[in-house]
């Protein structure tokens, strides 16, 4: 892919021009004024592998994930006596670690609170407390849980990589199967 330098490997000017752009889309067009918080989600190592071949699974497992993440601000919000309230969350898929190395993981930047319908029709926001360390376990289980269903359910093991059935791919791109 030619970058505006006209070069085809990995520019850092381009790369970081297109990052800056990215970045200023998102805080003018895209969220709202609100605190947001960024949640990381990693998988294990042969999971990884299986996203980064598997697009549809990859985006299966980000939106359980992602109506976790939001579920878990609905509630809180209910219990503040907020009813029909909404999130919102942006996620970028990152496919590579700092060693440039496999690494599928998941990070997403969700409002810090909800938003619900005012008496007169107009939306507020309501501010959210900062997860608690119990909260985040409480999602992280979740979300382990509803994965595991969800590999389940497709006929992939999601268990431990000793007693998994054997790997599709690593015949079809050794390469890929070395790196991950």
């Amino acid at each position: 892919m030619p970058f505006s330098c006209k070069g085809r490997g990995c520019c850092p000017s381009c790369g970081g021009r297109r990052m800056t752009e990215q970045a200023a889309h998102l805080v003018d067009e895209v969220l709202p004024r609100v605190p947001v918080r960024q949640w990381v989600l990693t998988v294990p190592h042969r999971l990884r592998y299986l996203l980064a071949w598997n697009h549809t699974l990859c985006r299966a497992l980000l939106a359980v994930y992602v109506r976790a993440v939001l579920g878990l601000y609905r509630r809180r919000a209910r219990r503040r006596g907020v009813r029909g309230a909404q999130g919102g969350a942006v996620t970028v898929i990152q496919r590579f670690g700092g060693g440039l190395n496999l690494n599928v993981h998941f990070h997403t930047l969700v409002l810090e609170g909800v938003f619900a319908e005012t008496e007169t029709g107009s939306l507020e926001f309501h501010p959210a407390e900062p997860p608690t360390d119990a909260d985040v376990a409480r999602l992280l289980a979740t979300v382990r849980r509803r994965v595991q269903r969800l590999l389940a359910r497709r006929g992939l093991d999601g268990g431990d990589a000793s007693d998994a059935p054997p790997d599709p791919f690593t015949e079809e791109s050794p390469a890929l199967a070395g790196i991950s």
